[in-house]
């Protein structure tokens, strides 16, 4: 009995230290590093993220950060906006999903200044589909693909609340067609 209770001392003891060192390496990646996630089935995929009002440092009254990631080739859909928490700026407040800082390749600017339930947001036309992730675009993603941005904008006073939950809606090139993209590197529509 002593020895079982003395073995999982020391089995918590290292799950603990590997939960830790791994927390310490996550936090060491400035910016963040996501990987983009491609599952070999068919089926739809997306990226949900939650952006706060506090999600980022305004200057000048804007702000991006990092998201997450697709994958080279993503077939991007859709995309929908959920305001849980209506954002209160003093007199607007939008949001911009990009492929670059301060972006908007994937959806153009959108008003959270009030709270909405679910509703659909418009991707840019002419980035529908693979347009602005693959079909020989050089990849930029800090772990191959694209990363995705959030970029905030405000006017009036700062804002003291608000929450926004955010999903973006792609297909995978998963058919067995398109080769892994390295990063920096290009690849044709597949």
């Amino acid at each position: 009995m002593r020895f079982l209770r003395t073995l999982g001392g020391a089995l918590a003891t290292a799950l603990f230290g590997c939960g830790l060192l791994a927390t310490v390496a996550y936090a060491l990646v400035v910016p963040q590093n996501f990987a983009p996630r491609a599952f070999n089935t068919q089926q739809t995929h997306y990226l949900r993220f939650t952006v706060n009002f506090n999600s980022c440092v305004l200057v000048s009254n804007t702000c991006s950060f990092k998201v997450g990631a697709l994958p080279y080739n993503a077939f991007v859909v859709r995309a929908y906006q959920q305001v849980t928490t209506a954002f209160n700026s003093g007199t607007t407040d939008t949001l911009a999903i990009g492929t670059a800082s301060g972006g908007a390749q994937l959806v153009a600017a959108q008003t959270v200044h009030a709270g909405t339930a679910g509703l659909p947001l418009t991707v840019v036309a002419a980035n529908l589909g693979i347009a602005a992730t693959g079909n020989g675009i050089a990849s930029t993603g800090g772990d191959g693909g694209f990363d995705v941005w959030a970029t905030y904008a405000q006017t009036g006073a700062a804002p003291t609340a608000g929450v926004a939950v955010v999903i973006i809606e792609y297909f995978a090139a998963n058919d067995g067609s398109c080769p892994v993209v390295a990063l920096g590197t290009t690849s044709p529509a597949c």
